[in-house]
């Protein structure tokens, strides 16, 4: 195997399984789990999926318009595609760029979007890190990250999947939402998005927030409990709660704890 499509190979050899990782990115299609790059002890461009009844790892094809070496980039999954934003490794180059590809998983097709020159850049979002990306209706929903030197973000966006289009949605300037961070997470309930932690500058968060859709307003959600300041954690939504698990503070070690967010008591456990 030659060009692009060799260099997924090596580091992630033998092909049984993916190497060990962190920083990568995870979404769920169709029964399947795929995963797509992270960093070992360099930034990763391999593509895996795994099959969850067979409990089988397989590596997929990432040349030809397929992403690059990525790390700490977003993906989500709608009606057959999967959507992967952000993560490319910092230069001029990158942070002036939208780098956004599309996976068709019955044609087993990249395309990367360029709908948007470098002179307009300011109609799509740049190129970050450590953002968070949610789909609800037909739409991404990207929140936060950092540009590495440029700082962090507080941008709000989001992406039409049958337009192909990006619209900045309106934030507050007057510090009535959550404010730029990154290395948080968000995870979609009804017609909410709650987002939950993050680093804001060198501060980590424990603060919980809601985005809603219908009125397109921000809302703290204030609670006597709750998980304490976390970096890097996960969250997903399962059936009224909202989980979250892992992450940590700097220069700390991660911890393993499960929390659960019950959407109708307002509560923690």
């Amino acid at each position: 195997m030659t060009g692009k499509a060799a260099r997924c190979d090596w580091k992630c050899a033998p092909q049984k399984k993916p190497c060990d990782r962190y920083k990568h990115a995870c979404a769920v299609c169709r029964g399947f789990v795929y995963l797509y790059g992270g960093r070992n002890t360099t930034s990763l461009r391999d593509f895996w999926r795994y099959h969850v009844v067979r409990n089988e790892w397989e590596m997929l094809d990432c040349s030809g318009d397929g992403p690059e070496e990525l790390e700490e980039h977003s993906m989500v999954a709608y009606k057959g595609i999967l959507c992967i934003f952000g993560g490319l490794v910092d230069s001029a180059f990158t942070q002036a760029r939208t780098p956004l590809w599309i996976y068709d998983i019955d044609s087993a097709r990249w395309t990367e979007c360029r709908n948007v020159p470098a002179e307009t850049e300011s109609s799509a979002p740049a190129n970050r890190k450590g953002h968070s990306a949610v789909v609800y209706g037909s739409s991404m929903c990207i929140y936060g990250g950092y540009f590495g030197i440029r700082g962090i973000s507080q941008e709000f966006w989001t992406f039409h999947f049958d337009t192909r289009q990006w619209f900045c949605v309106s934030t507050p300037s007057d510090g009535a939402g959550p404010g730029p961070r990154h290395g948080h997470s968000a995870a979609v309930y009804h017609t909410g998005m709650y987002l939950f932690g993050g680093l804001m500058g060198l501060s980590e968060q424990k603060d919980l927030w809601k985005w809603d859709f219908v009125s397109s307003s921000w809302s703290h959600i204030r609670t006597s409990q709750g998980p304490p300041p976390l970096v890097g954690h996960a969250s997903v939504i399962f059936k009224d709660t909202l989980l979250i698990f892992g992450g940590g503070i700097s220069n700390s070690s991660p911890n393993s704890d499960l929390w659960k967010y019950h959407f109708h008591t307002h509560t923690w456990k």
